[in-house]
């Protein structure tokens, strides 16, 4: 039942919000009483956390595999990618402005296990690009992946970015060109470019286009 609830509730959060989705409501969405409800979440803010530690974990896992399992760095930073282009895209932006207006405490704990997750990812991904060739040998891969990092930590802000509103995956997909651009090599790029165009990866869609 536990996970059940976690399940149809982050579908629900994810759908409508959280300041004007009510445990009422979500009890009417999953069919249960608020008893039963209560039985294993004893408020709002314990059910938002867990529903958000929960997905940020999956996705995490997920990711990682996409990185150690591709063929090269250029095709694991594009799989993941375009996986977490797809992500914005599921998620509501009023979501995402909520947790952090009032769950501070959850935005806080999210942040801090994008930070961690990001960092070993990101840097075992630079040095493999490195020593295949794909991503230039005279980036600093620590400095590069902290400004990585810095982008993907703030892409939320509203001042930095005012779309991110609106349109938090337009604004990733920038970012992600951008960084290639920056730190891959001739070949790399190239391979980059055919997986936007679906030439050397086609077991699923993507979504990411050229700028």
């Amino acid at each position: 039942m536990r996970e059940n609830i976690l399940r149809e509730a982050q579908k629900f959060f994810f759908k409508n919000g959280l300041r004007s989705a009510t445990m009422d409501d979500l009890c009417k969405s999953l069919g249960i009483s608020k008893k039963t409800l209560y039985r294993h979440f004893s408020n709002k803010e314990t059910l938002v956390r867990e529903v958000m530690q929960t997905f940020m974990q999956k996705n995490t896992r997920m990711i990682a595999e996409m990185i150690t399992g591709a063929p090269h760095a250029i095709a694991g930073f594009f799989e993941t990618s375009s996986h977490v282009y797809q992500i914005m895209n599921r998620i509501s932006p009023v979501l995402i402005f909520e947790i952090r207006k009032y769950y501070p405490s959850i935005w806080h704990e999210l942040q801090s296990f994008k930070r961690s997750s990001i960092e070993s990812m990101a840097t075992e991904n630079l040095k493999r690009g490195v020593e295949e060739g794909l991503y230039r040998s005279d980036i600093d891969i620590d400095m590069v992946m902290r400004f990585y990092l810095a982008i993907l930590l703030n892409m939320n802000d509203e001042e930095l970015f005012p779309e991110t509103l609106n349109n938090p995956a337009k604004i990733y997909e920038a970012f992600i060109n951008y960084h290639l651009r920056s730190i891959a090599t001739p070949e790399g790029y190239r391979l980059f470019t055919e997986l936007i165009e679906g030439e050397t990866i086609d077991h699923q869609p993507y979504t990411l286009k050229q700028l």
